[in-house]
């Protein structure tokens, strides 16, 4: 009997050190985490910023390559297949994102050409996702100065600004198109940088477009 109490106090002993070891790992990696919120929140901006700048242009099959070499830089080479429930729900990831890009619709009168791009984060938040990864939480806007009606990509996919504009006449004139949204980028550290593993979000744009009249085309959602 001694020696079956014996046993059970050294499992309890064993089980407390286990958990103590445990909870100062967990508290760590807090800690470890709490740490590169800062950078993990410049880095999303950055990665942002990085595909609106990479709009600008009046060759969009070069803007195509130039947004293409955007994503693989900055989202995770080891993609994995979204779920349905993903998918049903709204989100992108590398493969989806490189596809639409692929089957962007080519500017085919001339008139297409993107002057300025800018992304400008609205909120952000920061969140631990799974073991080692990161949620960041955005509310952003998204500001194209351009001609046409060219096909723009976002941090949630692409967007045709012809969807909104007034009426076909206001298709070739310069224009302002502002869009609005959130979304939620997933990170994983990916050797010495983070990089994009998905993006999700709820819901569409918020679309104003304003006109060389001073006019506005009014708000829509996309």
């Amino acid at each position: 009997m001694k020696i079956r109490w014996n046993r059970i106090n050294r499992g309890l002993v064993l089980g407390a050190v286990l958990a103590a070891g445990t909870a100062v790992y967990v508290i760590a990696q807090n800690v470890a985490f709490k740490k590169n919120i800062p950078e993990i929140s410049d880095k999303a901006n950055e990665i942002c910023k990085g595909i609106a700048e990479a709009n600008v242009g009046d060759n969009r099959e070069g803007v195509q390559r130039k947004l293409t070499a955007c994503l693989q830089d900055n989202f995770i080479s080891s993609d994995s297949k979204m779920t349905l429930e993903e998918a049903y729900y709204g989100c992108e990831n590398k493969s989806t994102m490189l596809f639409q890009v692929e089957n962007m619709e080519l500017d085919t009168t001339g008139n297409d050409r993107i002057y300025s791009a800018e992304f400008k984060a609205i909120s952000t938040s920061v969140t631990k996702w799974g073991v080692d990864g990161a949620n960041v939480q955005i509310d952003f806007m998204m500001t194209f100065d351009c001609d046409g009606t060219p096909e723009t990509l976002t941090p949630i996919g692409v967007y045709s600004t012809s969807l909104d504009v007034r009426h076909g006449a206001d298709k070739e004139i310069r224009k302002t198109v502002k869009l609005k949204d959130s979304m939620n980028m997933y990170l994983l550290r990916d050797g010495d940088t983070w990089k994009v593993s998905t993006i999700s979000f709820n819901d569409p744009f918020n679309v104003d477009i304003e006109y060389p009249d001073s006019t506005e085309g009014g708000e829509a959602d996309g």
